[in-house]
């Protein structure tokens, strides 16, 4: 099973509300208070929260949509009578989709030779380094001194 990360929608108390609606749509002007019907807002899903100030989607919100974009969410405060306030008003990016599992993959045993061959080119490049400043070395490399030191023409 994929891991989904959960979002958390939250707000702040009201003392006067007795529940909370919390609106969610793909469109921002939906929630434009003058354009604004609560539960009879086409294109709108809504979900009615009682003694809390949070959702944890998409867990504690099903109907909550899965398609991957940003959405506009207001929350309204109802109290005892039913009376609702304006919503409050927040956006942001919702992806509840875990991306496709790797297409292939396998497991392969590595010769030695070629971790053996890295450790000879190793030692040889550190013989190299110490030798580099060694003058008798690099005279006899170059053909210049006999190995006990004479010139040759």
């Amino acid at each position: 099973m994929p891991l989904i990360r959960k979002r958390r929608i939250w707000w702040g108390p009201v003392p006067e509300a007795t529940s909370y609606v919390v609106y969610v749509s793909k469109d921002d002007k939906i929630h434009d208070p003058a354009n604004f019907l609560w539960e009879n807002t086409p294109d709108i899903v809504s979900r009615p929260v009682l003694g809390k100030t949070e959702l944890i989607v998409p867990d504690e919100w099903p109907e909550f949509p899965k398609e991957p974009g940003t959405y506009h969410i207001g929350i309204v405060s109802r109290d005892d009578a039913g009376n609702q306030s304006d919503p409050f008003l927040l956006s942001g990016l919702f992806k509840f989709l875990a991306p496709p599992a790797p297409p292939k993959g396998g497991i392969e045993s590595l010769p030695l030779v070629d971790s053996t061959m890295r450790q000879g080119r190793t030692i040889i490049r550190r013989s190299l380094e110490e030798m580099r400043g060694n003058e008798e070395v690099r005279d006899a490399y170059l053909g210049n001194r006999t190995s006990k030191g004479e010139v040759i023409d």
